[in-house]
């Protein structure tokens, strides 16, 4: 099959995998953005094979983001990949949540990087010391092309063994879906995104045991801790570990999403 025009293009994806998605791939395509394609139908697909190609993937169930290879968080375009997470909107509130709290020169650390996405848009929003830790070396080195440039000190690691030092703000996206979430994934998560960043134990709360008292070593006095969550038993676990002035945060959807805390 050839698709010979852009318009053939939007009309073979659309039929196959949605108009939003299909208007996405071709803006990929051809480096043009939708207006440009919506008035410039008749123009010649240039790479008809390709653009099928990725109409395949999408319609095998890949997640958008692979097969774009790209996605935007927090206004910068981060490399996407089976390495690690596709970043979330909801997980942009951590950042802005921290940087309310950041003043330049503070130092902080992301715990479970993934993709990198967290720390890159702390490095790139300030003049902030960003350490970034991951037990994955895949996801790790997807986030060090994500961080290019940005100054950001890498350490591969299970969330503390290997980090030395204490920081204003420590802030962590980690795995938290429980035993019986994941059988409710949908397919494109479970066969594309990697395991190790989703499952969090049979009740979700596996790494939040370790992490949450042990940040109390790795954060100077008042220093701040901000996690997203899942299960809502988190919350009792910073109060009981200690923390001060713990708040739950709704994401944009009214959801409590986020917990704080601060150290003693």
């Amino acid at each position: 099959m050839t698709l010979s025009t852009i318009g053939d293009a939007l009309k073979y994806a659309t039929d196959l995998v949605g108009r939003r998605d299909a208007m996405l791939l071709l803006c990929h395509v051809t480096g043009k953005n939708s207006a440009h394609i919506l008035l410039h139908q008749q123009a010649p697909l240039t790479d008809s094979a390709g653009f099928i190609a990725y109409v395949d993937r999408l319609k095998s169930g890949e997640p958008l983001q692979y097969v774009l290879g790209e996605w935007d968080f927090m206004g910068k375009t981060l490399r996407t990949d089976k390495r690690a997470l596709i970043p979330r909107p909801e997980t942009e509130l951590l950042v802005e949540k921290a940087l309310e709290f950041l003043k330049p020169k503070m130092t902080v650390l992301d715990l479970c990087t993934g993709s990198g996405c967290i720390a890159a848009a702390l490095a790139g929003a300030g003049d902030y010391g960003v350490t970034a830790v991951d037990i994955s070396p895949d996801a790790l080195a997807l986030a060090r092309e994500n961080g290019e440039g940005l100054g950001i000190n890498f350490i591969r690691s299970n969330l503390f063994d290997a980090v030395d030092g204490l920081f204003d703000v420590i802030v962590s996206n980690p795995p938290y879906i429980t035993g019986k979430e994941m059988e409710t994934l949908s397919r494109a998560v479970l066969d594309y995104e990697p395991h190790l960043a989703l499952y969090g134990g049979e009740d979700g709360l596996d790494i939040y045991r370790k992490l949450i008292p042990e940040s109390l070593q790795h954060l100077k006095p008042g220093g701040l801790l901000l996690l997203e969550i899942g299960p809502a038993a988190v919350k009792d676990m910073m109060l009981d570990a200690g923390f001060a002035n713990v708040r739950m945060l709704p994401d944009y959807a009214g959801l409590n999403r986020i917990v704080c805390g601060f150290a003693p």
